[in-house]
């Protein structure tokens, strides 16, 4: 090997440590860069030189420049961010939904529901002070109007979700359309060899935008032979290299509320997740929040229905001498257990009581509800029939199909009694709560304008209480109807599974948190920038880079010894 051979070896050697403290630079310039991974340089020996029998080495080159990374590492912290982020999507759901039942306030149901049924309590010690039969009514509207208000700030919360979905669609389709262009700009810079040197910076960027990609829903992502990345889920393709596909949001409704869902644009095909904020919100919605309003939907359906069917046969201290029935009928003509009714009368019978202010005598007429499925079975035509045979008494089916009972004379009034088919309760005749849904439930008009028609009595128009005292009862007895449950206890049930789920998505959330932080940490300790470690890269590229110049400085030397000869 000549002089001149010598100074161009130790000159590549300054080149190649001069690149090595860029890279050097690099990574200390970017140790505070969200999603930065540290750079390394691959030095590789030069090409030997065969000089006679001597096999001579020609210095170091660059075989490239690439990120220090743990692929494997990688892989699993996208996916465990995937359920990361799924499980904090649900506790906060259940924190949210927390915060708006409001349990132990003074306001909240449970409080609601105590007061209305010791105003009843109240009633049966003062059956005579309308005063009091009027804050038992004003209790049962402020229960009502609670479970409203309840209803309505949770359905808000779901309808909310429609919203998040509809942003999680503008931000897959923001990143995909990135990763696709950062896949070009790789391949075209790498020259499809990424083992030589890579595209960092763009490889960085890919990566944050994988990450946030991750989180949104569990993808698959795979690394080709060129160095494009191709990005699945649920078996289809989001990202192939430099294409990718396009997602909507959908819009539908299901059991009457509505339901956004992620598409693909270019075939409806729904974006199955299994993990991710999307997945996250499809679970809080349909079942944390959904499931909530479906349960406090059967909740106050309950409650008004097995109020009614005890409330229905008492009386008031007076009766009626007309009454509308608050729901009404798709057709007079079918059976009553076809007819369309939110409540389903079964078979029975209830008594009509016809009640005289002059003489003081009461008529008890028995109407027969046949609902046993064999054949004739009772419509409200039929049940209209059996009614107009009684003297003094009018029944009729209004234009809308609603059961209307009128007395025959001024000094006639009605009222109910033993009613076992639950028809009065069905069709809303001598109730007291109106509705069969959270949102629906109200106090019939005709109790809330006059007090005095609170049914607390069971054998005459205000005789006794022991109709208020049978609904007092309704507070804690198990019913058959519930499964031995009671409303109270159906209302403690709904907040004690909303309490444990949101301990048990804590837990999840917390356990993943843990998870994540602990797979961070180990691909930080690869990827991540240690400014130790870089100081002492710098000091060994600054001493080799000092060897190589005072090795060309003694080649110089040398040379001019040669010249002067």
């Amino acid at each position: 090997m000549s002089l001149f051979g010598s100074i161009q070896m130790a000159g590549n050697t300054l080149q190649a440590m001069e690149i090595g403290l860029h890279v050097v630079g690099n990574n200390i310039s970017n140790a505070n860069t969200p999603g930065y991974v540290r750079e390394r340089t691959l030095y590789t020996p030069a090409p030997v030189q065969k000089l006679g029998n001597l096999t001579l080495g020609l210095g170091v080159q660059i075989a490239g420049i690439v990120q220090n990374i743990d692929s494997f590492v990688e892989d699993r912290l996208r996916g465990v961010a995937s359920d990361r982020a799924s499980a904090d999507i649900q506790q906060k759901a259940y924190t949210d939904l927390e915060s708006i039942v409001g349990e132990l306030s003074d306001t909240d149901v449970s409080t609601q529901m105590s007061n209305f049924f010791n105003s009843i309590d109240q009633v049966i010690d003062q059956p005579d002070e309308m005063a009091v039969r009027n804050l038992a009514v004003q209790a049962g509207k402020s229960l009502a109007t609670t479970i409203n208000t309840l209803s309505r700030r949770v359905n808000t919360s779901y309808e909310e979700f429609g919203i998040e979905v509809n942003n999680l669609t503008d931000e897959i389709n923001s990143l995909t359309d990135n990763i696709r262009k950062l896949n070009v700009q790789i391949v075209s810079l790498e020259g499809g060899n990424p083992t030589a040197s890579q595209a960092g910076a763009l490889r960085s960027q890919r990566s944050v935008a994988l990450k946030r990609l991750s989180e949104i829903a569990d993808v698959n992502v795979t690394e080709n032979a060129v160095g494009a990345v191709n990005v699945t889920v649920g078996g289809e393709l989001l990202v192939f290299e430099g294409t990718n596909r396009l997602v909507k949001t959908d819009y539908a409704t299901k059991d009457g509320r509505p339901v956004a869902t992620i598409q693909f644009a270019e075939n409806n095909s729904p974006l199955h997740v299994a993990g991710g904020e999307l997945h996250g919100i499809y679970e809080a919605r349909d079942k944390i929040v959904g499931g909530f309003l479906d349960r406090l939907d059967n909740f106050a359906a309950s409650l008004a229905f097995e109020f009614n069917k005890i409330y229905s046969q008492g009386q008031g201290a007076t009766g009626f001498q007309s009454v509308t029935s608050t729901e009404s009928v798709n057709n007079a003509g079918v059976p009553l257990d076809d007819a369309g009714l939110p409540f389903t009368p079964t078979n029975g019978q209830f008594k009509l009581l016809v009640y005289n202010t002059t003489t003081k005598l009461t008529e008890t007429h028995v109407i027969n509800v046949d609902l046993d499925g064999l054949q004739d079975d009772s419509s409200l035509g039929s049940i209209v029939n059996q009614i107009n045979a009684i003297a003094g008494v009018t029944a009729q089916v209004t234009t809308d199909n609603k059961l209307k009972l009128t007395a025959g004379s001024a000094e006639t009034r009605l009222s109910f009694a033993d009613d076992n088919s639950g028809f009065l309760a069905s069709i809303g005749i001598n109730t007291f709560f109106t509705g069969s849904s959270a949102s629906t439930l109200a106090i019939n008009d005709v109790v809330a304008a006059d007090g005095s028609k609170f049914a607390a009595s069971s054998a005459g128009i205000g005789v006794n209480v022991e109709n208020g005292q049978r609904l007092v009862a309704l507070h804690d007895a198990g019913l058959s109807s519930l499964n031995g449950n009671s409303i109270t206890g159906l209302y403690d049930q709904l907040i004690n599974e909303t309490a444990q789920g949101a301990t048990v998505a804590a837990s999840l959330a917390d356990g993943f948190n843990v998870f994540e932080q602990t797979l961070e940490a180990k691909a930080q300790a690869v990827s991540g920038v240690n400014l130790d470690e870089e100081a002492i890269d710098m000091i060994m590229l600054q001493r080799t880079y000092q060897a190589s110049a005072r090795f060309i400085s003694t080649l110089s030397e040398l040379m001019d010894v040669l010249v002067n000869l």
